[in-house]
């Protein structure tokens, strides 16, 4: 049942973008169904639906602390790549994530690659590898606090994010 309502979740949302981007157009809607119904199969195929639950106000929370963060980012890769030495001390960090399997370690995995100078380079388990432009830099508590974000999305509590060990 889990997958039946994601599936028509999923088709409704992606039915209705395609509306909007053919502008309404009669003639994209029978090819646009197609499409929709094979998109959604295959995003139930590879991205099974999950039982956690987004919560409004940590999506909300969550989505100003992204858009900050992104723009961190971008501000800190102007700013070394127009230094006469660019900063930089690059390496790998492993990070076990307390967060639960499923949705919300994706989304925590997809959101540092988005964050200052982290890159998801796998996901295995419980264990988070990174690849970091400056060792240097607190990432592992960017990583803590980005895992407390993620879990307020998902209404979890604090055993549940940020706990882990290193």
């Amino acid at each position: 049942m889990l997958l039946l309502r994601a599936f028509f979740l999923r088709a409704g949302i992606l039915y209705a973008a395609w509306w909007v981007m053919t502008e309404g157009d009669a003639s994209g809607l029978a090819p646009g169904a197609a499409i929709v119904i094979l998109v959604s199969l295959l995003s139930c195929r590879l991205y099974p639906p999950s039982l956690h639950v987004i919560h409004p106000l940590g999506a909300l929370v969550f989505a100003g602390y992204f858009i900050l963060r992104s723009v961190a980012a971008g501000v800190d890769v102007g700013r070394r790549l127009l230094s006469p030495s660019v900063p930089v001390n690059p390496g790998y960090i492993t990070i076990r994530t307390s967060l639960p399997a499923g949705s919300p370690r994706w989304l925590l995995a997809n959101a540092l690659s988005l964050m200052p100078g982290t890159l998801s380079v796998r996901l295995m388990g419980t264990s988070l590898e990174l690849h970091c432009l400056d060792l240097d830099l607190p990432v592992k508590e960017d990583v803590r606090l980005a895992e407390r974000k993620v879990a307020g999305v998902f209404g979890l509590n604090n055993e549940e994010a940020g706990e882990a060990t290193p």
